[in-house]
């Protein structure tokens, strides 16, 4: 059932890509990348198991692993400036988001009658966000930015050639950088209850990192075929 749950998750990814780039162009995917950073750092708190792992995977791998196509296919079709600003654009999003839900829980709870008070429930989910940020950002500048600088380079050393290979390859790179650094920040370094070193390799490093490389795998026919979908034939 995850395994099925996470192939449909790919397939809305694709399709949300594909249409926030066609209606939209760069802005559609700058939107799309904001979305997948929240919540993915929202999903990352819940835990899923694949009957084919022994270890359980965190969940937000498979969203937040369709970012890296989407910085490829901003490289390949507007430039690696237009994909790091939208790299920033998501980020800073994602430090407003998480800055006005920390405002919200230090609200203190209210019992009124029968309205709806989610107060703990908020608490227990938003009080991660800074540590996630900060994992994220330091993960972000050698992940996105690096995925994004390979692939740029080796376009130019292509001359504009094999944009699969250029995919999976910055990409696989890029996103075991981005894995390693987040992992190690959120859950042993910042992290108010650091897991285990075994815990860490196993769950949130290496299996993780399989996973992402199989995301990868998927998403180089969505880069290379992206190009029908761009609104407007750009040149960069």
């Amino acid at each position: 059932m995850a395994e099925l749950l996470s192939v449909f998750t790919l397939a809305v990814c694709f399709a949300a890509i594909l249409i926030m780039l066609r209606f939209f162009g760069k802005t559609g995917l700058f939107v799309y990348s904001t979305v997948a950073i929240i919540a993915s750092n929202m999903q990352v708190l819940k835990l899923t198991k694949y009957s084919c792992v022994d270890s359980p995977i965190a969940l937000g791998t498979v969203l937040f692993s369709t970012i890296f196509a989407v910085d490829n296919i901003l490289t390949e079709h507007y430039g690696a400036e237009t994909a790091r600003r939208c790299v920033w654009a998501g980020f800073v999003s994602y430090l407003f988001f998480a800055t006005v839900m920390k405002i919200a829980v230090w609200h203190p709870p209210v019992v009124h009658g029968e309205c709806i008070n989610l107060s703990s429930e908020l608490r227990s989910i938003f009080s991660p966000c800074f540590v996630f940020l900060i994992a994220g950002l330091a993960a972000c500048v050698t992940g996105q930015l690096v995925d994004i600088a390979l692939f740029s380079a080796l376009k130019k050393l292509t001359a504009g050639k094999y944009v699969s290979f250029r995919s999976f390859l910055s990409t696989s790179i890029a996103a075991f950088a981005d894995n390693f650094i987040f992992s190690v920040l959120a859950w042993v370094i910042l992290a108010d209850n650091p897991i285990s070193m075994s815990s860490l390799r196993d769950t949130y490093i290496f299996t993780t990192y399989i996973l992402r490389l199989a995301v990868a795998a998927a998403c180089v026919p969505l880069v290379r075929w992206s190009g029908a979908a761009v609104p407007e034939k750009i040149h960069v």
